[in-house]
């Protein structure tokens, strides 16, 4: 995409504009965490990997500039304290809402009541996404009222949002099929209807299925995390 050159992160500031970044996730429980990646390394494999996502993907934004950063499990209590205790730096919160569109919504709903001029919900199921990318995101909400990140699969990693654009950019969320490869088409739609300027960053994939642990072990850094624990759980098998 091109376009005319976007504030940097601190001229954001300069103008009232905080940043807040949202992580969105699971707790990492065996069993219920990345269940489709089970049959190539176990329930428990699974959870473990899933947890070094989390932990990557945590490191990696740090180098985003932003006013506020939390991670937004769904999952249980203690679950979320074993992160919070895991991960002693970062605000670590409960996921609210009957759906996932309902969640992210209250998610940026508390971003922007606690001053966001700029709010991005980014997920944890990609730990190889280059963080540049968060970084364009937040430079894009300068000028546009909404900013996507497509998914390979049909959904998509990172939705952005400025504050002069909500509540009413709540709408996207609303009557959405998640977990299915429309989520990116129906959220599109949405934002024509409620009348949402756009702009789309390039296409990155999830990690979830057995195929694309070999994706993974091509993108990831040689020092993550993750590449780490799958080196590990392959070979214990």
């Amino acid at each position: 995409m091109s376009g005319s050159r976007s504030p940097s992160g601190a001229e954001d500031r300069r103008e009232g504009t905080p940043r807040h970044l949202i992580l969105f996730g699971k707790v990492p429980e065996a069993g219920a965490t990345k269940t489709r990646l089970a049959p190539a390394l176990g329930a428990s494999g699974a959870a473990r990997l899933y947890r070094a996502f989390l932990d990557d993907t945590v490191r990696r934004t740090e180098a985003v500039e932003v006013e506020r950063r939390g991670l937004w499990l769904a999952g249980d209590d203690r679950g979320r304290g074993r992160v919070r205790e895991r991960h002693p730096g970062l605000e670590v919160r409960a996921q609210r809402g009957d759906d996932l569109g309902e969640r992210m919504a209250r998610a940026l709903e508390e971003a922007f009541s606690r001053g966001a001029g700029r709010a991005l919900v980014v997920g944890t199921d990609h730990p190889t996404l280059p963080v540049e990318r968060l970084e364009r995101a937040f430079r894009l909400l300068a000028s546009v009222d909404l900013v996507l990140g497509p998914s390979d699969d049909g959904g998509y990693y990172a939705v952005g949002v400025r504050r002069e654009a909500w509540p009413g950019a709540a709408g996207i969320f609303r009557d959405v099929p998640w977990s299915t490869d429309r989520v990116l088409e129906v959220t599109r739609a949405r934002a024509r209807e409620v009348g949402l300027s756009r702009r789309e960053l390039p296409e990155w994939y999830d990690v979830d299925r057995p195929p694309e642990l070999e994706r993974l072990r091509g993108d990831a850094e040689p020092d993550s995390r993750s590449l780490r624990v799958l080196r590990a759980l392959e070979s214990e098998t």
